[in-house]
C-alpha cells in the first residue's frame, strides 16, 4: 500500500467521523419522560390570569450588547397600573395584561425538542443575562415573567425562535432548565411596545368639542451673550379661528413687525372674500382628536402643573435646566417654547395649551420598526427620523362664562307698580302697522277685475245649480218645515244675539260696505247655493235624533258643570284672601289696581321670592358649568403635570399651520366640481323650440 492510498483512506475516515459528529451535534428530540409531559400544561398552577399583578419582559440588544427591560405593574395601594421601565408612566393595562397572562395560562407542551444545553443558541432560547453572555449572540430569547401581588412568580418563560414550517409553534424553555419545548403560542400580547400599554387618547377630547383654535407662530432660542444666556424670541403672527359645525372662520389675525418682533402686534386686514382653509384646519382638528405619543420623559419635581415660571421654578436649577434642554424657556411668569404654541378651546370652556419644543431622536421602537421593511413604511414609525417634545397644560377660559343677566328685585310698592305696568305693556298685542291694515273697501279696478274673472261657464253652472236647488226644495219642503219646527229656543236666541252683535259692530262702516258685500255674497250663492241647501236639508233630517240625544247630554253636562263651578267658587273664596292673583292676563292691571295696600304688600313679597329664586337658578347654572370645567382642568393637569411628551414630527406638522395656509387659495376654489374656466357646454339641437330670448 503506497503513501497515496494511505492518505486517501485517512481523509475518508476523517470525513465520515465529521459527518457523524455533525449528526450527533444537531438538536435531537429526547424520549425521556415523553409520555408524561406531552399534552400537559407548562405551568400547571397558573390558572387565573387576573392573579398576575406584574409583567416583566427582558430582551437583548445584540448590537449594543445590552439588556432592554420592560415592566408593567399594578400599585397595591392605589390600584393603578404603571410602567416602571418608563419612570412610572400610567398604563392602560387591564385588558392588555389579561391578554398577555392568558397567553401562558393552560399553555400545553406539544413536544420536547432537546435536553441538550448546547442547542439553546440554535433554538433562540439563551437566557438574557449579561453575566452569561459574551456579546454578539443571536440566539438570545425573550424572558417573560408574571408575578402576583406578593411578588411570587406565577410563570417564567424564555421565548425563542419559531418552529420552521409550522405556523404558530415556538421553541420555549423555563429559565434554569435545559429541556426545550415546542408549544403553540400567540406571543403578540407579550409586546414591549410602549404605545400598546398606554392610553392612546392623550388629550381625551373629541373633534366635535373644539370651538376655537388660537395659533401663536414664533420661534425661540437660547443665545450666549456677554451678559449670560438670553432668549431670542422672534414672533411672526397670532391667528384665531372658530368652527361652527363644519364651517371655519378666521376671527382675528395679528401680525408682528419683522424688524421689531417685541413690539405689540397690529391687526392684519382680512379681505371680505377671503375664506378659511377648511381642509387644513380640519386636518389640524382631527390631529388633535387623534394625538398619539411615542415616548415620555418625567419632569423634575417642583414643576407646577400650570407651568408658571414662578419663583420656585426659577430657583430650581434642575427643573430650569430640564426645560432649557428640551426647548422650553422661562420668560417673565410664562413658559415659551422653541417652536410656538397652539391653544384649543372646547365647548365646555376648557382650554388646552400645547407648547412645541426641540426635536429629539427616534425611540427604540421606531428604530426597530425602521429596520423592518414592512413596519418601516409606517409613517408614524419612520416619519422624518425625528420626534419633538411637547408640553400640555389646561386651564379654564375666563370669558367663556359671562355673568348672567339678573332680573331686578322690587324693593317697595313703587317698584312693584313699575313691574306690573311693565308686564301689562309686554302682554298687550302690538298695534298693526299701516301695511298690515285690512282693505275694507275694494277699489273700482279690483271690482272690475273680479267681474272680468267670472267666466260664462261659471254662469251656466250657476244656472244649473239654481234649477237643481229649486227641484230639491220642492221635494224636501216638508222636511225643511220639520227642521225649522225642531229648532231649539237656545239656537234662535244665539242667532239673534249674533245678528245683534254683527249689526252693532258694523256701524257706519258696515252700511258703507253693504253693497259690495251683497255683491260678493250674491255671486257665491249663485254658484253653490242649490247644492248647499240640499246637503243641509238631508243632514238635518238624518241628524234629528242625534240632536235630541245631544240636547239631553248637554243638559246633563250643564248640571255637572254647574256643580263643579259651585265647588270651584267655594275653593276660590277660601284662597282669594291669601293669594289675590287672577288667572286672566287681561284683568291683571284691573285686579292689581283694585288691590288693597295689604294685598299689594303680600304680592310684593311673593314677587321678591319668585325673582330671587329665578336669579339664584341662573347663578347656580353658571357655577355648575364653571365647576365642571375647573374639575376637568384639574384632572387633566394632574395627568399632564409630570411629563414631557414626545410626538412624531409628522403629527407636529399637522398641528402647526403657516400664515399662508390659513386661507383658501384660488387653486383650492378651482378644484371645486364644475367646468374649467372659460369652457361652455356645446350647443345641441333646438328640437323646434324657439331660441331663448336674451336679457338686454
Amino acid at each position: 500500500m503506497n503513501e497515496n492510498t494511505k492518505t486517501g483512506i485517512f481523509w475518508g475516515a476523517a470525513a465520515v467521523m465529521m459527518g457523524i459528529g455533525a449528526m450527533l451535534a444537531w438538536p435531537t428530540k429526547t424520549t425521556n419522560e415523553l409520555d408524561s409531559v406531552i399534552g400537559q400544561p407548562l405551568f400547571g398552577e397558573f390558572k387565573d390570569p387576573l392573579a398576575a399583578q406584574s409583567l416583566r419582559i427582558v430582551t437583548y440588544d445584540a448590537e449594543q450588547a445590552k439588556l432592554k427591560p420592560f415592566e408593567v405593574r399594578k400599585d397595591g395601594e392605589t390600584g393603578l397600573w404603571t410602567i416602571p421601565s418608563r419612570s412610572g408612566y400610567p398604563a392602560d393595562a387591564v385588558d392588555q395584561m389579561t391578554d398577555a397572562a392568558n397567553a401562558l395560562v393552560d399553555l400545553k407542551i406539544l413536544d420536547i425538542q432537546t435536553e441538550n444545553a448546547e442547542d439553546h443558541d440554535d433554538l433562540g432560547v439563551l437566557e438574557p443575562k449579561l453575566e452569561d453572555l459574551e456579546g454578539g449572540e443571536d440566539g438570545v430569547g425573550r424572558l417573560v415573567t408574571f408575578k402576583d401581588s406578593s411578588q411570587k412568580t406565577l410563570a417564567s418563560l424564555i421565548v425563542g425562535f419559531p418552529v420552521k414550517d409550522e405556523e404558530g409553534k415556538i421553541y420555549v424553555r423555563k429559565p434554569g432548565e435545559d429541556p426545550v419545548y415546542v408549544v403553540k403560542l400567540d406571543d403578540s400580547p407579550l409586546t414591549t411596545k410602549f404605545q400598546d400599554w398606554i392610553e392612546e387618547d392623550l388629550l381625551q377630547l373629541s373633534s366635535i368639542e373644539i370651538k376655537q383654535v388660537q395659533i401663536k407662530d414664533y420661534t425661540a432660542s437660547l443665545n450666549a451673550t456677554i451678559n449670560g444666556l438670553t432668549v431670542q424670541w422672534d414672533r411672526n403672527f397670532e391667528a384665531t379661528a372658530s368652527v361652527d359645525g363644519s364651517d371655519w372662520s378666521i376671527d382675528q389675525l395679528l401680525v408682528y413687525d419683522a424688524n421689531n418682533p417685541q413690539a405689540e402686534p397690529t391687526p392684519a386686514e382680512i379681505p371680505d372674500d377671503a375664506s378659511a382653509n377648511k381642509e387644513t384646519l380640519d386636518e389640524m382638528k382631527n390631529a388633535l382628536d387623534d394625538l398619539r405619543i411615542v415616548d415620555v420623559v418625567r419632569k423634575p419635581e417642583g414643576m407646577s402643573a400650570s407651568l408658571k415660571a414662578d419663583e420656585s421654578l426659577v430657583s430650581n436649577n434642575e427643573a430650569r435646566q430640564s426645560l432649557l434642554d428640551r426647548g422650553f424657556f422661562p420668560v417673565g411668569d410664562e413658559i415659551i417654547s422653541a417652536y410656538g404654541e397652539t391653544t384649543v378651546t372646547l365647548d365646555d370652556g376648557v382650554q388646552y395649551v400645547l407648547r412645541f419644543g426641540d426635536v429629539t431622536g427616534m425611540t427604540e421602537e421606531q428604530e426597530d420598526a425602521s429596520e423592518d421593511d414592512e413596519e418601516g413604511s409606517d409613517e408614524e414609525a419612520s416619519g422624518t427620523g425625528v420626534n419633538r417634545y411637547l408640553l400640555v397644560t389646561t386651564r379654564v377660559k375666563d370669558d367663556f362664562f359671562p355673568a348672567p343677566e339678573l332680573d331686578e328685585v322690587p324693593k317697595d310698592l313703587d317698584d312693584l307698580d313699575a313691574l306690573m305696568k311693565q308686564r301689562l305693556e309686554a302682554s298687550m298685542p302690538a298695534e298693526p302697522t299701516a301695511s298690515e291694515q285690512p282693505d275694507d273697501e275694494a277699489t273700482p279696478e279690483q271690482a272690475e277685475t273680479a267681474e272680468a274673472e267670472s267666466s260664462p261657464s261659471d254662469e251656466s253652472e250657476s244656472m244649473e245649480a239654481e234649477d237643481e236647488s229649486a227641484d230639491n226644495e220642492d221635494a224636501d219642503e216638508p222636511s225643511a218645515d220639520e227642521d225649522s219646527a225642531e229648532s231649539t229656543p237656545s239656537e234662535e236666541a244665539s242667532t239673534e244675539e249674533a245678528s245683534d252683535e254683527a249689526s252693532d259692530a258694523g256701524g257706519d262702516d258696515a252700511q258703507a260696505d253693504a253693497p259690495e258685500q251683497q255683491t260678493v255674497e250674491g255671486e257665491a250663492e249663485g254658484q253653490g247655493s242649490g247644492g248647499g241647501m240640499q246637503a243641509d236639508d238631508e243632514s238635518t233630517a238624518d241628524d234629528a235624533p242625534e240632536e235630541e240625544a245631544s240636547e239631553e247630554n248637554t243638559e246633563g253636562d250643564q248640571e255637572t258643570a254647574s256643580q263643579e263651578d259651585a265647588a270651584s267658587d267655594e275653593a276660590s273664596d277660601d284662597t282669594s284672601e291669601a293669594a289675590p292673583e287672577t288667572s286672566d292676563e287681561g284683568d291683571d292691571q284691573i285686579s292689581y289696581e283694585d288691590m288693597t295696600e295689604e294685598e299689594k304688600l303680600e304680592l310684593l313679597e311673593a314677587e321678591q321670592e319668585k325673582i330671587t329664586k329665578a336669579n339664584q337658578r341662573k347663578l347656580d347654572e353658571r357655577k355648575e358649568k364653571v365647576d365642571a370645567a375647573a374639575r376637568r382642568v384639574r384632572e387633566l393637569n394632574e395627568r399632564f403635570a409630570d411629563w414631557y411628551y414626545v410626538i412624531p414630527e409628522s403629527t407636529y406638522r399637522e398641528l402647526r399651520i403657516s400664515r399662508d395656509d390659513l386661507f383658501a387659495t384660488e387653486t383650492d376654489d378651482a378644484d371645486a366640481p364644475g367646468l374649467p374656466g372659460g369652457m361652455q357646454l356645446p350647443s345641441g339641437p333646438s328640437f323646434g323650440m324657439p331660441p331663448t330670448p336674451q336679457t338686454p
